[in-house]
């Protein structure tokens, strides 16, 4: 059956019309590894699911956080892949979200992450000109200490802790228990504990390996057993530059991914050798829990944490144990 020829000049002028749709976008994505490590790795599946949507990324590996993010404010990339404590300064409620104490357990962390993949979370999630289209957990943070005696919250008294590119909740807390913070940046932190500069450092499991922080813990060291937050990493864009619905596209793939990002992580937790793990006592649980809430309450006093955010986290904490203290007083 012959088509019309009406039909026939519509499908030859569609053809490329459908490839000037697809439009070109870069994103700045910090991997301490480079192109080879396991941020870009794990972006390998997003670039064909992409060029469904109609956009042909590309991802410019950085090992330098603060390069990627300058770079991505004078306009070499349209998004940046970067921590959450430079993604702060964009979008502060997503920037929020790896409070110390926030996020408790894996069943919060999955509510958060759904919660941001509603299509209405998209308002909460612009700041401006920039957008937070996905937020990437990379696991607990622990403390990694030089020494073993080093187990309780009075033990961080006169202790060196790292602050990694100003973060301010490492630099409060240094404050609240009595530590002398020492500025770090993703470039200097593992040498700063490995050759014993640093006392205390917080980070995840995926750093044991990745920077060779075994180095550092030898054979006195070892990670208090607590998890202090989850890590995050966050993808801000500028929102003008992207299509309307990349951020529900994206927190999509997210929550989509939250399986493999989980394994991920566990894995990392599992090749830590079980010698390194300081099994925390109850004590010193509650005086983590309080301390992270003094951190909390500061930050959000000073405005550098976003109220709505601690609000919604304080929320999903006390719908798993409404028996807690803190479920009384509404943060």
């Amino acid at each position: 059956m012959k088509l019309p020829i009406a039909t026939l000049v519509g499908i030859l002028l569609a053809a490329p019309l459908t490839a000037t749709e697809i439009q070109k976008k870069k994103i700045c994505t910090w991997d301490p590894v480079g192109k080879n490590g396991p941020v870009m790795g794990f972006y390998s599946d997003l670039r064909p699911k992409a060029i469904a949507w109609g956009l042909d990324i590309e991802f410019i590996a950085y090992t330098d956080e603060k390069v990627a993010s300058n770079d991505f404010k004078v306009g070499v990339c349209d998004a940046a892949h970067l921590s959450a404590i430079l993604s702060r300064q964009y979008v502060p409620f997503a920037g929020t979200l790896d409070a110390i104490g926030g996020l408790v357990s894996d069943t919060g962390l999955a509510k958060i992450t759904a919660t941001m993949a509603n299509p209405k979370a998209g308002e909460i999630l612009t700041n401006g000109d920039y957008e937070a289209v996905a937020a990437f957990p990379v696991g607990s943070m622990y403390a990694f200490v030089n020494d073993k005696s080093i187990r309780s919250v009075s033990d961080f008294a006169g202790k060196k802790i790292s602050v990694l590119n100003g973060d301010p909740q490492a630099h409060k807390l240094a404050n609240l228990v009595g530590a002398s913070p020492v500025s770090t940046s993703l470039a200097t932190f593992s040498g700063q504990f490995n050759n014993g500069n640093i006392d205390i450092l917080m980070m995840p499991a995926l750093a044991y390996n990745t920077f060779e922080l075994y180095h550092g813990l030898g054979e006195k060291g070892g990670i208090l057993d607590y998890r202090l937050y989850y890590g995050m990493l966050q993808t801000i864009t500028r929102k003008k530059s992207w299509p309307e619905d990349f951020g529900v596209k994206m927190r999509e793939y997210v929550l989509s991914r939250l399986k493999d990002i989980d394994k991920l992580v566990a894995d990392a937790e599992a090749e830590i050798p079980a010698k390194y793990w300081i099994k925390t006592e109850e004590q010193t649980r509650s005086e983590l829990i309080k301390l992270s809430r003094d951190v909390r309450l500061a930050l959000k006093e000073e405005e550098i944490m976003d109220a709505r955010a601690l609000k919604l986290l304080w929320k999903i904490r006390c719908s798993e144990n409404p028996s807690a203290g803190e479920c009384t007083n509404p943060e």
